[in-house]
């Protein structure tokens, strides 16, 4: 996926024994879980009162409160903690002012997955396919989103396929997601056979 340039103007949260048994909440249950704390304490705070986000030459409001609730790594830039991020997360960051508002740019996140990604943080939903899933997983996980870390990995663990299991076990060891690593070894164990051929191009038989 090309990478582009994102920005935040004026924005918490791998995968637990506490988020596996999650994966079978609602999103509004996803959502709920743990914000009103975060965002009572959160919108009490000036600098969490607004955020606008840019990407390349598009601007996206949202607030502080509600990215700071939600996203650990947007919590820590706006809290002024943006060093007690890892390295490279931070090297990706760019952080300005712009008429009293913050501006955090992105370069490693497309447009339209970003806009789905804050999307999220107020609804608690997502349209996700088997062709944008990777790359919400890949934001919610550079980002810290744990809400959507389960929200993607509930709609992957019920798409493994032969045609997609290698990507996600490579997907679910770079993230250390242990529900998408136990479900993959699971279809792997339970398709030996189909995987095989499937590997040497030999259509499967009916």
């Amino acid at each position: 996926m090309n990478s582009s340039k994102t920005s935040l103007r004026n924005g918490n949260d791998n995968f637990d024994s506490q988020e596996r048994r999650r994966v079978t909440d609602t999103p509004e249950k996803l959502f709920t879980d743990g914000l009103g704390q975060s965002f009572t304490k959160n919108q009490q705070s000036p600098r969490y009162t607004t955020v606008d986000y840019q990407q390349t030459s598009t601007f996206m409001s949202a607030h502080r409160c509600v990215l700071a609730a939600r996203s650990n790594t947007f919590s820590a830039v706006m809290s002024g903690h943006i060093s007690r991020l890892d390295p490279n997360i931070k090297n990706e960051l760019t952080t300005t002012t712009k008429n009293d508002k913050l501006v955090i740019s992105i370069d490693k996140t497309d447009p339209e997955t970003m806009k789905l990604v804050i999307i999220f943080l107020y609804t608690a939903k997502c349209d996700l396919n088997e062709r944008n899933a990777f790359h919400i997983l890949d934001a919610a996980c550079r980002y810290d989103i744990k809400s959507l870390k389960v929200y993607v990995a509930q709609f992957l663990v019920n798409h493994i396929n032969t045609n997609n299991v290698l990507r996600l076990i490579e997907y679910a060891y770079k993230y250390d997601n242990l529900l998408l690593k136990q479900r993959c070894i699971d279809y792997f164990i339970d398709n030996a056979s189909l995987l095989d051929r499937s590997q040497r191009g030999i259509p499967p038989t009916k």
